[in-house]
């Protein structure tokens, strides 16, 4: 008897077919249009001068803030509020030409300050305040004359809250403010006081505290820093501040209270050192230089060092003392500031075709050659252009560079319709910007840089 012929060899025949052609066609496509590519780019030495980072010169100085991404505003309490109640918002603009700033795309690093050594008989609070408290000390130090306040003072510390609400609500306004150094207490505000010499100690841990929070319940866009790692740096995932950079002995000093954590004397009970090793990886490093050395010293014969402390202590800024003048355009004071913050690059991309949904994939591998992560989520766009260079799609990047710090890589695929138009040629552009897109991030890479967006890819088509 014959048999009967299997049905299903027909259909066997046409699935290893279709097979055959599918695996043709996903090898075929890429290779014949070379679709499937990796570029290797190498960082570029190049200066970068990015937002955020960098030097902070006085922002009543307009040539010494020129060249410079951040300004410093020292505020004293009898500036802010001459008379109870009243702010003077329109003296602080004037006289640290605000304004001028913010449309030239700066960011700020401020400071409230209530103790500036200086000349005898002065005070930097408001008169109307001490003729309310009279309780401080005046005192002619080695470190100048001026008054300490009772910073206990229960009146004191009230007006100290309102004063700091009406600052934040102005600041709060835009994203001019980056940075904001707790001040208030001690001379020029760094949390300490001449004790040898007879000045007064802070006051209690507990009264610290509430100096604290008058920051932290206030300041909503900025990132906060204190000058030491106290308990409620650590607390709050807040940074901290080095006024002492080009002093090694006292860096190394200020290192080991972040490694090993200590104690602070005050009036009452003592404020603690917390270990705050990691800071830097979620919070800034900023300060100022020490004014122990000329700042030609620190960048001549001692550069080395200096560059080294600022390398250990992963510093964002610098500022308000800082390079000036002339000095300011030196190469050494050009190392400092590159050394700053932040460098990113992409230091690979590969681009694969993907038969199955027509598109192409764009892996991109990120680097931060710098000391720091940005600490803000600026967003990453890709932008891709026909041959004619025509912007016709754009997608964003699925990067969060807070994440990326020194030493790591973040690899990130965005897809790409590859549509008719895109056959005869296209490149691709990357850009990184504030969320208000008004300031852009240079990469550290050798490509075409123009209107905030890097040129990094280009497909000549077929």
């Amino acid at each position: 008897m014959a048999q009967r012929k299997s049905s299903k060899a027909p259909y066997i025949v046409i699935l290893l077919l279709g097979t055959a052609i599918a695996g043709l066609l996903l090898y075929i496509v890429p290779y014949r249009y070379q679709l499937n590519h990796t570029e290797v780019f190498r960082e570029t030495d190049e200066a970068l001068d990015n937002p955020l980072t960098g030097y902070a010169p006085n922002a009543e100085l307009v040539e010494e803030c020129e060249d410079s991404r951040l300004v410093y505003i020292g505020i004293p309490w009898s500036l802010w509020e001459p008379s109870e109640g009243n702010y003077n918002i329109e003296g602080i603009e004037e006289l640290f030409h605000i304004q001028r700033w913010k449309e030239e795309n700066k960011h700020a690093v401020l400071r409230f300050l209530c103790d500036i050594p200086g000349e005898a008989g002065h005070m930097d609070i408001p008169a109307w305040l001490y003729e309310e408290t009279r309780d401080g000390s005046f005192y002619e130090t080695s470190y100048g004359a001026g008054y300490s306040p009772d910073y206990s003072n229960a009146y004191f510390l009230e007006r100290h809250g309102m004063a700091l609400e009406a600052l934040a609500e102005y600041f709060n306004e835009d994203d001019f403010l980056a940075y904001v150094e707790l001040g208030s207490l001690g001379h020029w505000g760094e949390w300490h006081t001449n004790t040898d010499e007879g000045v007064p100690p802070l006051p209690d841990a507990q009264v610290c505290w509430e100096y604290v929070l008058d920051y932290s319940d206030n300041f909503h866009n900025a990132r906060l820093l204190m000058r030491r790692n106290y308990v409620m740096a650590e607390d709050g995932g807040m940074g901290l501040f080095n006024d002492m950079t080009g002093s090694q002995a006292d860096t190394q000093e200020w290192l080991e209270w972040i490694q090993d954590g200590g104690s602070f004397d005050t009036a009452g009970a003592a404020l603690a050192y917390e270990p705050m090793p990691d800071f830097w990886k979620t919070a800034p490093s900023g300060g100022e230089f020490t004014s122990m050395y000329p700042m030609e010293e620190m960048l001549g014969e001692r550069l080395v060092e200096t560059l080294e402390m600022i390398r250990d202590t992963h510093m964002t800024f610098i500022g308000p003392k800082c390079p000036e003048g002339d000095l300011k355009d030196s190469t050494a004071a050009g190392a400092v500031r590159e050394e700053l913050g932040y460098r990113y690059y992409i230091s690979q991309l590969e681009t694969q075709y993907s038969f199955t949904d027509g598109t192409i994939q764009v892996r991109m591998t990120w680097e931060n050659s710098g000391l720091a992560p940005i600490y803000w989520d600026w967003p990453a766009t890709m932008y891709v252009y026909d041959i004619d260079d025509e912007l016709l799609y754009w997608e964003s990047i699925a990067i969060d560079l807070t994440e990326l710090l020194p030493g790591e890589t973040i690899t990130t695929t965005t897809s790409i319709p590859f549509t008719d138009r895109f056959r005869q040629g296209f490149s691709i552009g990357v850009g990184i910007t504030n969320p208000e897109e008004d300031d852009t991030i240079r990469l550290a890479m050798d490509v075409e840089f123009e209107d905030g967006i890097h040129r990094i890819y280009e497909y000549s088509g077929e």
